[in-house]
Parts: structure tokens; C-alpha cells; sequence
């Protein structure tokens, strides 16, 4: 799984929209990154991963690398 579908998934399991996602960010982002982010047309820098990380209550590691620390 790419940091693009853990993004997409983590998103719709919170039941936010993308311009939901990218608004609750510093600084804000539109709608069209976060679909880029989801259909990996490029990716967050890791400081982005972080917050979104916490905005959708997922380990960073986890959303940035696949990587669940709870094993």
C-alpha cells in the first residue's frame, strides 16, 4: 500500500471530504493538492505527512512509510 492509498483510506475513515482534509492543515490547501496526493501525482513533504497525520488520527510513520510500531 502507497502512502497515496493509506491517505485515501485513512481520509474516508474519518469521513472527511478532500477540501475538508486540506483546510484543516497550516497552511490551508486546496481540494486539488489533496487529490493529487491521493492519485500520487506527487507527494506531501514530511512536515504535510505530519499534519495530516494528526488531523486524521494515524501514526506519521505509518502514513509516511507504511511502518505500524504498535507490532
Amino acid at each position: 500500500m502507497s502512502l497515496s492509498d493509506r491517505l485515501r483510506a485513512a481520509r474516508q475513515s474519518q469521513r472527511l471530504t478532500l477540501a475538508k482534509l486540506g483546510a484543516a492543515l497550516d497552511p490551508p490547501r486546496g481540494r486539488s493538492i489533496v487529490c493529487e496526493w491521493e492519485q500520487a501525482r506527487c507527494e506531501p513533504a514530511l512536515a504535510t505527512v505530519a499534519q495530516l497525520a494528526a488531523v486524521l488520527n494515524v501514526a506519521p510513520c505509518w502514513l509516511a512509510f507504511g511502518v505500524d510500531h504498535a507490532k
